[in-house]
C-alpha cells in the first residue's frame, strides 16, 4: 500500500521481484519519469508521486496518480479485499481475548524485576553517592564520638544523640536519593499499564526487590565502620545486628520515598511534602524533646512516629541492654553532672545508664521485640499505601 501526501493512495498489490510489479505499474502510466538504469526503485517511485527529496521534473504535464489508481483495476481489486473484512461474517467467530495481558504474571514478574535491577546497577549516580556517603558518614562520627565514656550522664546523652543523628542522616539521603530514579520509572509505567502490559502488581515488587541489595549492603558497610571506630565493644553479633536493624530504617525511608514519588504529581511536592513529615517524625522521636516530657496531648503523634520504633531498637539495644551485668546499660553513672532532678525522678542514687535511658528517653531492652515488629508493620504500610498510588493515582495530563 503507497500513499501520497495527504492520505490518498496510489498503489496498492504485490511489488513483485525486486519490485518490479510497481515499477511496471508506474511505466504504463503515460507522462511518468523513467527510470534511470542503476537507480533506487523506491526513491524513484516516491520523486515521481511528489513524496521523496527531490521531486521529478519533466517536459509533460503533471500527473494525478490518486486519479489515475482510483480508474484502475488495482482500486477494485482493493476494494473487493477490503470488502471481505468489513462485512460481518456469521460463520467467524468473535475475536475475544481470554486474559486481559498477553504475558503470563510469572512473565511480567520477571521482566520488570530484570529490568530494575539492571536499572539500578545502570544508575551508578544513585548507588555510588549513597555508598560513598555512608563510608564519609561513618567516618565522620568515627571522629566525632571516638573516645566518649558512654557511662557518664554526659557521654549517655551523647550516646543517645549520636544514635539519633545517624538515623537522621541515613533516613534523609536515602528518602531524597529515590525520589528522582523512582518518578522517572512512573512515567514508563504509565505508558505500559495504558497499553496493559504489566500489572501494577509487578512494579511494586520489583522496585521492591530491588532496593534491598543496595540497602543492606551500604548500611552494613556504614555500620561495620561506624560501630567500633565510636567506642561500642559488643560482639560481632550485636554489631551485625546492630547494622541490620539501622538497615531496616534506611529501607522504610526508601519506601517512604518511593510511595511520596507515586502519590505526588512532581519531585519538588514529593520533596516538600517528604521534608515537612519527616521534621514531625523527628521532632516526636523520642530523644528532643524526651519520650518523658511530650505532653500528653501529643502522645498520640509520637506513638504514630514510624522512625521512633527503629531508633527505640537501635538505642534500646545499644545503651539499655543489661542482662549479663557486663553490657553498657549496666555501668552506674558517676554522680558528677548528674542533675538533681534525675534523681528524684528516679527516686534511686544509683542510677545506671540503662535505667536512665529507659525513663528518660522510653527506649527499653524489653520493648525490642515490640519495636522490631511495629518496624516491619511500618515498612508492609508503605509498600501497600505504594501499591494502591501506583496504581489508582494518576497524574498524567491529557
Amino acid at each position: 500500500l503507497l500513499l501520497k501526501r495527504g492520505g490518498e493512495t496510489v498503489f496498492f498489490g504485490d511489488l513483485g521481484t525486486y519490485a518490479i510489479n510497481m515499477i511496471n505499474y508506474f511505466k504504463s502510466i503515460p507522462n511518468t519519469p523513467a527510470l534511470i538504469e542503476g537507480s533506487n526503485p523506491a526513491t524513484w517511485m516516491l520523486e515521481v508521486i511528489g513524496a521523496g527529496v527531490e521531486t521529478k521534473v519533466s517536459n509533460f504535464a503533471p500527473v494525478d496518480y490518486v486519479q489515475v489508481f482510483n480508474e484502475s483495476p488495482k482500486r477494485k481489486e482493493l476494494d473487493d479485499k477490503l470488502a471481505i473484512h468489513s462485512s460481518p461474517n456469521a460463520a467467524t467467530p468473535e475475536l475475544t481475548y481470554e486474559k486481559k495481558r498477553a504475558a503470563s504474571s510469572m512473565t511480567q514478574f520477571k521482566m520488570v524485576t530484570q529490568r530494575y535491577f539492571r536499572m539500578y546497577w545502570r544508575t551508578p549516580s544513585y548507588n555510588f553517592t549513597r555508598a560513598f556517603l555512608s563510608i564519609i558518614l561513618s567516618l565522620l562520627f568515627g571522629l566525632v564520638f571516638r573516645g566518649v565514656d558512654y557511662s557518664t550522664y554526659i557521654g549517655a546523652t551523647g550516646g543517645v544523640a549520636m544514635v539519633f543523628t545517624t538515623t537522621l542522616f541515613l533516613g534523609l539521603i536515602a528518602f531524597n536519593s529515590v525520589l528522582p530514579i523512582a518518578s522517572e520509572e512512573r512515567a514508563s509505567f504509565y505508558r505500559e499499564r495504558a497499553s496493559q502490559t504489566y500489572n501494577a502488581l509487578w512494579y511494586f515488587v520489583a522496585s521492591t526487590l530491588a532496593e534491598l541489595p543496595y540497602v543492606f549492603v551500604t548500611t552494613i558497610t556504614f555500620t561495620i565502620i561506624y560501630y567500633p571506630l565510636v567506642g561500642l565493644k559488643e560482639s560481632v553479633g550485636a554489631c551485625l545486628f546492630y547494622g541490620f536493624n539501622l538497615s531496616l530504617l534506611v529501607l522504610m525511608n526508601v519506601y517512604f520515598g518511593q510511595l511520596m514519588s507515586y502519590a505526588m504529581p512532581r519531585v519538588e511536592v514529593a520533596a516538600l511534602v517528604g521534608v515537612l513529615l519527616n521534621s514531625i517524625f523527628f521532632l516526636f522521636m523520642g530523644f528532643n524533646p524526651p519520650a518523658s516530657q511530650i505532653p500528653t496531648g501529643y502522645r498520640w503523634l509520637y506513638t504514630i512516629t514510624p522512625p521512633k520504633y527503629s531508633v527505640a531498637l537501635l538505642v534500646a539495644e545499644t545503651f539499655s541492654k543489661c542482662v549479663n551485668g557486663n553490657e553498657l546499660g549496666c555501668n552506674i553513672m558517676p554522680a558528677e553532672g548528674i542533675p538533681p532532678s534525675l534523681y528524684s525522678k528516679l527516686g534511686s542514687n544509683n542510677v545506671t545508664v540503662q535505667k536512665y535511658v529507659e525513663n528518660i528517653y522510653e527506649m527499653k531492652y524489653d520493648d525490642r521485640w515490640s519495636n522490631f515488629s511495629a518496624v516491619i508493620g511500618f515498612i508492609c504500610l508503605y509498600r501497600i499505601l505504594a501499591l494502591l498510588a501506583l496504581r489508582y493515582i494518576n497524574h498524567q495530563k491529557r
